[in-house]
């Protein structure tokens, strides 16, 4: 019985109003008042039946990067979500340089139970990998001796063939003095735009300090946010590698704080550095400890999440993978939680046998 529905001009009823699409109220389930006097029904206190309408309807409420669009669908396999990123080609061939396309990352499959939260943050994951996915084909190191240029970084690079051949990517141990930190950078390019080493500085503890300038871009395919890049990577390993490697890691620190800044859900920045931590935390609080005293409602909530955790049991595997699987539950002896399918199965039959 949804008892927020007996009383129209209640708090509880106040509060059911705000519920989005796809969502209602455990039975039982608590109305919480906040600290500005308003009404809630927390999303742990909710039930979710997540359709293709009401993902549209979530997706629809977000504002982002520009140039990446939401999409969602149903296939076979459920319910997904997936980013259309719309810029040049990072392969550009020659006669191309100027067209635009749109492209499409994975599919990122949405539980028909999940809350609305969780969707919400599904799509601000799918952005940032869609950015950062970007930003790895961006960064390019020209090799002089063929006259070609790559990009290192790039997630299309064959991995299962490095792990046969790890000799042809491993690093030499070149360990050499500061002044060839000049050097290194030669052929690195972003977005291409050169870059020079601004200062080095070395800590007491061993660990060194660059700061990297950039030059302008001759074609600028970066993002909004990429204009000014001045960065500063510490270095614990002070070697040419490394220090790409961190330029690396430093801009895709840069893609995802763009994001956590531009991505609005009805306009609401929920990443953004500008929200504190402390306040949220007491909101965190106030949500999740109101209305648990009440027996009854714990029965309830205590079955509807053992129901939740029991749709998201995976199956144990296959071949080698679920023997491998296998032998590190078993080592653990007796463990809490929800057993893999298959494992679950042994274990009652050999319980039976």
């Amino acid at each position: 019985m949804n008892i927020h529905k007996i009383y129209p001009g209640s708090a509880g009823a106040g509060a059911l109003a705000l519920l989005h699409i796809g969502e209602a109220p455990m039975p039982l389930a608590p109305c919480i008042r906040l600290v500005n006097g308003n009404y809630c029904i927390p999303q742990h206190y909710l039930q979710y039946a997540q359709t293709v309408e009401s993902v549209s309807a979530i997706l629809n409420d977000i504002d982002a990067v520009d140039d990446i669009l939401l999409f969602c669908g149903q296939d076979d396999s459920g319910l997904y979500l997936q980013t259309g990123c719309i810029g040049p080609d990072n392969y550009k061939r020659k006669g191309e340089a100027g067209k635009r396309r749109i492209v499409y990352g994975r599919r990122w499959r949405i539980d028909t139970y999940v809350p609305t939260s969780e969707v919400i943050q599904t799509a601000f994951l799918a952005i940032k990998k869609a950015c950062e996915h970007e930003v790895r084909e961006l960064l390019t190191i020209h090799d002089p001796d063929t006259g070609c240029t790559g990009t290192p970084f790039s997630t299309h690079v064959d991995l299962p063939l490095m792990t046969r051949f790890p000799e042809l990517v491993r690093r030499a141990e070149n360990h050499v003095g500061q002044a060839a930190v000049e050097t290194w950078l030669q052929g690195v390019r972003f977005d291409g735009r050169a870059m020079q080493v601004d200062d080095v500085a070395i800590r007491p503890n061993g660990n060194v300090i660059v700061d990297i300038v950039f030059a302008d871009s001759p074609s600028p395919r970066a993002r909004t946010g990429f204009e000014q890049l001045p960065m500063t990577v510490v270095l614990r390993d002070f070697s040419e590698a490394a220090l790409v490697h961190e330029i690396m890691n430093a801009l895709v620190r840069h893609s995802d704080r763009l994001v956590d800044e531009q991505f609005r859900y009805r306009g609401f920045a929920r990443f953004s550095q500008h929200l504190d931590p402390a306040r949220l935390m007491q909101l965190s609080v106030v949500t999740r400890t109101a209305g648990l005293p009440d027996a009854q409602f714990e029965l309830v909530r205590t079955a509807v999440n053992y129901d939740t955790d029991t749709r998201r049991v995976p199956s144990l595997g296959a071949g080698m993978l679920a023997h491998k699987n296998r032998h590190a539950l078993l080592q653990q002896g007796e463990l809490g939680g929800h057993l893999p399918i298959g494992l679950l199965a042994e274990m009652e039959a050999a319980e039976a046998g």
